[in-house]
């Protein structure tokens, strides 16, 4: 009896320990705690050439790479703040980056500045840039959420023709690849804002 008794608590405490490791080691992939994108360009516009400046503000500028920029928080299913999400690159440097790309695949020879050229250049001057990326984790899944804005000032022949401003959103949930799943959403909202602006700005700058 005593032996049958101890097998009991040695499998016991066998599957304790195994279930502790489990929660230690999900824990660790629960969310993303650092987030940056990848961005591939996805609008199809063509026959751009020339220089093209696209600047953000020198305090968007990351200087260190010890310097992380937060872009949102990670919240648990009680809606509780746990932790926050950061990047090594700002907001205006993510959609810089985004931008210079589609405009690459354009044509353009993309000029990345952290002030406007004061020739005839034609110039995206990011003048607002914000992502906000929430994560929503519990044991059984992870819902994240991006908000993308990108206001900007198109400046042609050292004039400025247009102020605009675009927004996207963008939402997934998933109970796999949590750790990878912060970055795809972040990327799917980019490209809905790249959607709808370059065929616009690709026209106001002479394609």
């Amino acid at each position: 009896m005593k032996s049958v008794r101890n097998r009991f608590t040695h499998v016991f405490f066998t599957l304790l320990a195994m279930l502790a490791g489990m929660v230690i080691f999900s824990g660790c992939t629960r969310y993303a705690r650092n987030v940056d994108t990848l961005y591939e360009a996805t609008t199809f516009i063509h026959g751009g050439s020339g220089e093209l400046y696209i600047v953000i503000p020198p305090s968007q500028q990351t200087q260190s790479p010890d310097i992380k920029w937060v872009l949102g928080k990670v919240k648990d299913d009680e809606n509780k703040q746990i932790d926050e999400v950061s990047s090594p690159r700002s907001p205006a440097e993510i959609i810089q980056t985004a931008l210079s790309s589609e405009f690459r695949k354009a044509g353009y020879t993309v000029i990345t500045a952290t002030q406007r050229p004061t020739g005839g250049q034609a110039v995206i001057d990011l003048t607002r840039s914000e992502i906000n990326l929430e994560q929503i984790s519990d044991l059984a899944d992870i819902k994240v959420t991006c908000r993308v804005l990108a206001g900007m000032d198109i400046v042609k022949n050292g004039q400025l023709i247009k102020r605009l401003q675009y927004e996207a959103t963008s939402s997934k949930t998933d109970i796999k690849d949590r750790d990878l799943l912060a970055r795809s959403v972040l990327n799917d909202t980019l490209q809905s804002i790249m959607q709808k602006a370059v065929p616009e700005l690709s026209k106001m700058l002479g394609t």
